[in-house]
C-alpha cells in the first residue's frame, strides 16, 4: 500500500496546479461581503458566516469576527490584522465546490470534435506523453481566443472543458468526462476530511483527502479503469490538479503533493474541509 500511495504522489508532484495568489497582509479592520445579486434570506447568511468563520479558522490562527450586518444583506469580517489578504478575499467568496473527473487525453479529444484539430492550433502543447490531461496551454489572451471558439463550436457530448488554477501568464485546458450523465466521480459530499501536512525535512506540503466509506469502494473502481490515466481534482469549477494513475488505490486515501507554501496547504483544506457556501459572495469593501 505505502508503494502505492508513493506512486500517486509522486505524480502529483510532477504535475501540480499552483494557485496564483501574491500573499500581503492588510492591516485594516474589516472587509465586507455580500451576495452578488443583492438578496440572500437570513438562513443563508447565518450558514455563510458559519463556514466562512471555520475556513478563517483552519487557515490563520488570527482572531477573525465573522458578523450580520442586520438589514443590510451583508457580512463583515474583521480583524486586527488580515494576513495574506488575496487568499482571505478567496476564503470569503470561494464556493469550495471540490470533485474529482475523469478525463480525455488529446486523443479523446480530436475523436470527439470528429477529427477538427482547430481546438489543438490555438494552444501551445506542454507534454509529448499520451497519459498527460493537459490539451495544452496557453496566455490570458489565449484563453480568451479558446473560450470564443468553444462557444461557436458549441457544447460537445460527454464532456466539458475547464482550465486550471495556474497563473494567467500560463494557463492550461482540459476536458472532463460527463458521459451517462455522471460528471464528477467523486463529490464533494463524499470528501471525509481535507488536511495540510508539513514537515520541515520535506520538500514539498501537502494536503492529504479522506473519502467517506461509502465512497472507499468507489474511488478503487475509479482508479482500477483509469490506470494510466489522469484524474483531475477540480474546485470550483478549476482544475487543481490532474495526476496519473499508476496503480489501484484502495483505502479511499490520495494525497495533492507540491511546490506549495503553508499559507497555500491551508488554503485548499480550508476550503475543502468547510462545505460549500450557499450564496455567490462578492467583496464591495
Amino acid at each position: 500500500m505505502k508503494t502505492i500511495l508513493y506512486t500517486f504522489i509522486a505524480i502529483f508532484v510532477f504535475g501540480i496546479m499552483k494557485p496564483a495568489f501574491t500573499n500581503s497582509a492588510l492591516k485594516q479592520s474589516s472587509l465586507l461581503i455580500q451576495a452578488s445579486d443583492g438578496k440572500a434570506s437570513v438562513q443563508q447568511l447565518e450558514q455563510s458566516v458559519k463556514i466562512i468563520s471555520a475556513r478563517l479558522a483552519d487557515f490563520s490562527p488570527e482572531k477573525f469576527e465573522v458578523t450580520i450586518l442586520p438589514g443590510k444583506n451583508q457580512i463583515r469580517v474583521s480583524a486586527d490584522n488580515i494576513p495574506d489578504l488575496k487568499m482571505v478575499e478567496s476564503l470569503l467568496t470561494q464556493k469550495g465546490e471540490m470533485a474529482f473527473y475523469e478525463t480525455y487525453d488529446r486523443a479523446g479529444v480530436l475523436e470527439l470534435l470528429k477529427g477538427d484539430s482547430t481546438l489543438f492550433s490555438l494552444l501551445e502543447s506542454k507534454s509529448n506523453r499520451s497519459s498527460d490531461a493537459r490539451l495544452g496551454c496557453t496566455s490570458e489572451a489565449g484563453m480568451t481566443r479558446v473560450d470564443s471558439y468553444l462557444g461557436k463550436y458549441g457544447p460537445v457530448q460527454d464532456c466539458k472543458f475547464v482550465w486550471d488554477q495556474q497563473e494567467k501568464a500560463a494557463c492550461c485546458l482540459y476536458a472532463l468526462k460527463t458521459k451517462e450523465g455522471i460528471g464528477a466521480v467523486v463529490v464533494g459530499s463524499e470528501i471525509e476530511s481535507v488536511k495540510y501536512n508539513q514537515e520541515k525535512s520535506a520538500r514539498y506540503n501537502d494536503t492529504s483527502i479522506k473519502l467517506k466509506p461509502s465512497a472507499v469502494a468507489l474511488w478503487e473502481d475509479v482508479t482500477k479503469r483509469n490506470i494510466n490515466h489522469a484524474i483531475a481534482i477540480v474546485l470550483d469549477n478549476k482544475v487543481l490538479a490532474a495526476p496519473v494513475v499508476r496503480s489501484v488505490i484502495s483505502g479511499g486515501n490520495c494525497s495533492i503533493t507540491g511546490n506549495y507554501t503553508e499559507s497555500e496547504v491551508r488554503y485548499i483544506a480550508a476550503l475543502g474541509n468547510n462545505g460549500v457556501l450557499p450564496l455567490s459572495l462578492i467583496v464591495v469593501k
